[in-house]
């Protein structure tokens, strides 16, 4: 059994999306039978953080996560995709409504306001679905579909546990040197 270990710290966005998934690819390339994603994230965009989210969950290999501060927003559907999930004492998951920001943009008729509108409905839903898939046999299973169109939702570890997020409370802990090989965005 060959473990990679893939820190991440940081924003989603395309790049780091791109450069986490590059790292899962190398680690594959390099032998490994098992992949964890140490993580913590403010989140960020909404298309890169489900690009990543649907690569994860092809990954051929056992994925475990672990949250090593905060998961918010889109960091909690990229986090779901772990078969195994986990949180340090102390880390806490938000979950929020979605918005776009929009740069530069001036002005925008109508039936591009009605196509940002629709967009945000449908990732607020398959946000939702993501979340219910990994989280339907818990205890405490919490339908987040009003955290997602109304107030938002902090969730520490012990009721992250309770609602199915992760599968334990644990410190995460690097194994000795030379059992495992880190990757790590720059």
């Amino acid at each position: 059994m060959s473990l990679h270990i893939v820190h991440f710290i940081g924003p989603i966005n395309h790049h780091s999306a791109c450069t986490i998934r590059n790292l899962c690819l190398q680690a594959l390339q390099s032998g490994a039978s098992e992949i964890e994603l140490h993580m913590s994230t403010e989140g960020g965009n909404m298309t890169a953080g489900f690009a990543l989210y649907f690569f994860l969950k092809s990954l051929p290999v056992p994925l475990t996560t672990h949250n090593l501060g905060s998961i918010e927003s889109v960091g909690v559907v990229i986090f779901l995709a772990g078969a195994k999930r986990y949180a340090c004492p102390g880390t806490r998951f938000l979950v929020h409504p979605l918005h776009w920001g929009f740069g530069n943009l001036v002005a925008a008729d109508h039936s591009r306001v009605s196509e940002w509108r629709d967009c945000l409905d449908f990732d607020a839903e398959r946000y939702a679905r993501a979340f219910d898939e990994a989280t339907l046999d818990a205890p405490g299973h919490v339908d987040i579909r009003p955290n997602l169109f109304g107030n938002a939702r902090l969730f520490d570890a012990a009721q992250a546990l309770d609602a199915g997020m992760i599968h334990e409370t644990v410190q995460a802990r690097l194994p000795p040197a030379g059992a495992t090989s880190h990757w790590w965005n720059a």
